[in-house]
């Protein structure tokens, strides 16, 4: 009998855990209280498709919060031990992708200043006239305000 180990609680700002778990390939169910987020595992044996999902409390100052040991096969009984062994190897990865962000380089003081990513938005001119097109649709300070919401601050 194997024992399965605690996982911790996680707690951090929406876009984090949504961008995680959908960098990991989770499909995201709304629901009341926050999110569901499902995953499916495919049985190589049987070819059978077992859905994994990872529960998201949106708490009351905004951060999400996520329990790990919350997480879990939709059905509980008879699942193949590759698929087991495949959910526990991903939860221990997406605890460290949450807990610490994907590990990034540095530029260092060799990187050239025409390859180092120094505020670009867009890359070339397509970008620039999609982004424009973005912005073109967002509401102005006086449009947010008429729905009493506060502004972005100027910059």
């Amino acid at each position: 009998m194997s024992r399965k180990r605690t996982l911790p609680s996680i707690t951090k700002p929406f876009s984090h855990v949504h961008a995680t778990l959908k960098t990991m390939g989770f499909t995201e169910l709304p629901s009341r209280e926050g999110s569901t987020y499902e995953l499916t595992f495919r049985d190589p044996a049987s070819l059978q498709e077992y859905p994994y999902r990872i529960y998201t409390h949106t708490q009351e100052n905004g951060q999400t919060h996520v329990d790990l040991n919350e997480a879990g096969f939709v059905a509980q009984d008879n699942i193949p031990v590759s698929a087991d062994a495949a959910a526990q190897e991903m939860l221990a990865e997406l605890q460290q992708y949450m807990e610490y962000g994907p590990a990034k380089t540095k530029p260092t003081e060799s990187t050239p200043i025409g390859k180092a990513m120094n505020g670009k938005m867009a890359n070339n001119e397509k970008e620039v006239r999609q982004l424009g097109k973005v912005m073109a649709s967002l509401p102005t300070n006086s449009q947010v305000m008429e729905k009493g919401m506060m502004p972005d601050p100027l910059q």
